[in-house]
């Protein structure tokens, strides 16, 4: 099959499935992971596609990442793990600030169980105060540009609400840790508030399920230098190398 004909197939599955993993494209074409890389490479620099971490995306206009709603359903036992180490580097009396992520929404869903009742939150995520409304926790939620994609509020409103505070530790995600320890993404607005929370808090956690270690994507957030402590399912200190101190 040529390059062609497998742009057609490998383009038209996207558009279908909105995304797919190099593995799950390597089985429909009948191809090499080597093969199917360098496909993805060249679509992307043509710019129909969008790398993502371990495959890609269909390039959309106006595409900021995959919808939170599919986002919640996947990798849901490492966000478990992840939410729950997170615990403990929550201290009674912080201040603590959370990005839209799905990771860090099932953190809000671990603290709405009552284990962390005398701290504030702040956050951009819509659905925090719903998540805990039944607990002593008192919420702050920015206002702002409700983002397409996630169930949280971007834009110059919502920086300028996170900016009016001070934190004593945030988390944050993103879709892709690179070999040389650039914390990347494809949603900037997305990315812009998270820049926000790490410059306003006294410490960062990034939340990263080991899933997410491959090529880098549109935008840098930080890099592993800038933050505090890193949270996975499992030991990804290979990935963190100089940095691997900061794996919780």
């Amino acid at each position: 099959m040529s390059f062609k004909d497998r742009e057609k197939t490998i383009l038209e599955y996207l558009r279908q499935n909105h995304e797919a993993k190099i593995d799950e494209l390597c089985a429909k074409l009948f191809v090499s992971a080597p093969t199917m890389r360098r496909d993805l490479k060249a679509l992307a620099d043509a710019g129909k596609i969008i790398r993502t971490s371990g495959g890609a995306i269909i390039n959309n206009v106006g595409w900021e990442g995959t919808p939170q709603s599919l986002r919640e359903k996947e990798f849901v036992l490492e966000k478990d793990i992840i939410a729950s180490k997170c615990l403990d580097l929550i201290n009674d009396g912080d201040t603590i600030m959370l990005d839209a992520s799905s990771s860090c929404l099932q953190l809000l869903r671990l603290l709405s169980t009552g284990v962390k009742s005398s701290i504030i939150v702040i956050t951009n995520s819509t659905k925090a105060s719903f998540v805990l409304e039944k607990t002593g926790i008192k919420v702050f939620v920015s206002g702002g540009e409700a983002s397409k994609t996630s169930f949280g509020y971007v834009g110059t409103l919502a920086e300028e609400f996170i900016r009016k505070f001070n934190a004593d530790i945030c988390f944050f995600s993103v879709s892709s840790l690179t070999r040389d320890g650039k914390l990347t993404d494809n949603s900037v607005a997305e990315n812009q508030i998270s820049k926000a929370m790490i410059e306003c808090s006294k410490k960062s956690v990034l939340l990263l399920n080991s899933q997410k270690i491959g090529e880098p994507l549109l935008n840098t957030v930080c890099t592993l230098k800038d933050v505090d402590f890193v949270v996975s399912e499992t030991d990804i200190s290979d990935a963190l190398g100089v940095y691997k101190e900061k794996l919780v």
